[in-house]
């Protein structure tokens, strides 16, 4: 009987679902076994396809990579190709980077960026300082260790006895915000509620906050209000808590700029980078510090006690340095930032209808809120799935975006995000828009007939 239910050996989110099996892709196209295309607007899972799927010079600089060396004892050397794409990484992050580090996905990049900003405060004599400040909304990554730092409630749910450990604030979530207020006093309030907390929490035992600079998966692409990210930084130093910026899915190009924390003009502390930075080509991800970060270390001649097997791998730096190079060659951020105005501009007629809610984003990273009722901004119930079956159509009509829910309070709330390939052009923003339209008048024609 369960043996019968089971389409497939792998753990899929469905166990009963018979998934598509993709063959290859190419561009910003993925293709299945019976020759269907899609346009992967979800970019993998989710935003890692930056450059697009396929490129065949990836493949010739892997296995150019494996037949020199793929894995080396790092306690005893170095090599050319880690130490010069670290160079390059450093030199693509905002003005005071100074040290960067190879792991192997979001999680260990966020999970070594919070080590790295306790192993920071211990250096400087400062023992006490060890909670993270996160808020709540937001998704740091899934060990243990990262749910609890995030603030993901149906994630945590699974794992509620080890959670806990750590306090969250609120989300900074514009479209949510209290009736009547302008954005500035949104900021006050937030700021506000952030410094409570510090002093609440004993600031002397906090080591870092940690933010995505753009809510994505969790809320669906919603960027802070202006000034936001500008008083969160001043709040920081005056306490002497590290910020560090989750730029696991909005970093190179996905918001128009190499990292999205630039938009805001705020340099953070500490960079935890992954997804489009190996393109999906190779399991890669990284931390980038600053020099005021590094200092302690350099001065104590001390060792970032962050090293596992995979780290600083050399066929990981040789994917970083092409993707890198192919953003430059191909001027593939500002096709982000031209093409993201242009899909948000294309999004906005689905405001014709009453479901759409709120639509959002910066560059690549774009979203819809699905309500129920648009006054009250009131969610559709659990039950009706809507984000789910709104993408599942979408899929059927050859386009693969990002559905996801709980962005009003953890549970309750549907959003889908689109994450194209950052080398899209206009006609296939063409086609994502137009796709996401027409399964969003039939599911709503589907609600109707329930109604009646």
């Amino acid at each position: 009987m369960i043996k019968s239910l089971i389409h497939s050996m792998i753990v899929c989110p469905d166990m009963q679902k018979a998934y598509p099996r993709i063959t290859h892709g190419q561009g910003a196209y993925i293709f299945d076994e019976d020759g269907k295309k899609y346009l992967d607007a979800s970019s993998g899972s989710a935003a890692v396809s930056n450059i697009g799927h396929g490129i065949q010079e990836i493949g010739e600089l892997v296995r150019d990579q494996i037949n020199k060396i793929t894995v080396l004892p790092t306690h005893a050397f170095s090599s050319a190709v880690v130490e010069e794409y670290l160079d390059e990484l450093v030199k693509f992050a905002p003005e005071g980077f100074v040290k960067a580090w190879i792991v192997m996905s979001g999680t260990e990049a966020v999970e070594n960026a919070i080590k790295l900003s306790l192993q920071y405060h211990q250096l400087k004599g400062d023992n006490k300082r060890y909670k993270i400040i996160s808020r709540w909304g937001t998704y740091h990554g899934n060990s243990v260790f990262t749910l609890d730092v995030g603030g993901m409630k149906f994630r945590r749910q699974c794992y509620s006895q080890w959670m806990n450990n750590f306090p969250h604030i609120s989300p900074a979530y514009v479209y949510r915000m209290p009736a009547g207020m302008s954005e500035e006093e949104y900021v006050h309030m937030l700021s506000t509620e952030f410094e409570n907390t510090l002093l609440e929490t004993g600031p002397d035992t906090v080591a870092a906050f940690i933010a995505e600079p753009v809510v994505a998966a969790a809320m669906g692409a919603v960027p802070p209000p202006q000034g936001y990210f500008a008083e969160i930084s001043r709040i920081c130093q005056k306490y002497g808590v590290l910020f560090i910026a989750d730029e696991i899915l909005t970093g190179f190009g996905r918001t128009g700029k190499n990292f999205a924390m630039e938009n805001f003009g705020v340099i953070p502390d500490i960079i935890a980078a992954g997804k489009g930075i190996s393109g999906g080509y190779f399991p890669m991800s990284a931390i980038i510090a600053t020099e005021k970060v590094m200092q302690p270390f350099v001065e104590k001649n001390a060792p970032f006690m962050g090293g596992h097997t995979f780290a600083c791998n050399p066929i990981a730096a040789a994917v970083g340095s092409f993707v890198l190079n192919y953003l430059r060659e191909n001027d593939v951020v500002n096709n982000s930032k031209l093409m993201g105005d242009l899909l948000r501009q294309k999004l906005e007629r689905l405001y014709q209808y009453d479901i759409v809610g709120d639509v959002r984003g910066i560059g690549l990273l774009c979203g819809i809120e699905l309500v129920q009722d648009r006054q009250t901004k009131a969610p559709f119930p659990l039950e009706y799935n809507l984000s789910k079956r709104i993408g599942q159509k979408t899929i059927d009509k050859g386009v693969v975006l990002y559905p996801g829910k709980g962005s009003v309070d953890g549970q309750l709330g549907d959003h889908i995000m689109i994450v194209p390939p950052l080398t899209i052009t206009e006609e296939q923003v063409d086609e994502i828009v137009d796709v996401l339209e027409q399964s969003i008048k039939e599911v709503m024609g589907e609600l109707v007939k329930v109604a009646n």
